[in-house]
């Protein structure tokens, strides 16, 4: 784990504004990640596709449904991304 220094006025009012701006960022990826899993969701259950293989390239593309698959594989990769950042976010601790 990396440590980053602030050198700051008065920590009685930074670091509770540290907290904070953390912990709401923190809320803004858990909502976004919440709807992207339920886009994620509901696009794989109308287009009959298991996600796991879609990722493996193992559903085929035809005329019908290439777009729907696309805009499948756009929400999980949003999805793996948000998740990547929540839990760099969820690692922050901030010391004293």
């Amino acid at each position: 784990m990396k440590t980053i220094s602030l050198k700051i006025k008065s920590s009685d009012t930074t670091l509770p504004l540290l907290k904070n701006a953390i912990d709401r960022e923190k809320r803004i990826i858990m909502e976004s990640l919440r709807i992207t899993k339920d886009k994620v969701k509901k696009l794989s259950e109308s287009l009959g596709v298991n996600v796991n293989k879609l990722i493996n390239g193992k559903v085929k593309h035809t005329e019908i449904n290439d777009m729907a698959l696309i805009e499948l594989e756009g929400e999980v990769e949003i999805m793996k991304r948000l998740e990547k950042e929540l839990k760099e976010f969820e690692s922050i601790k901030i010391c004293k």
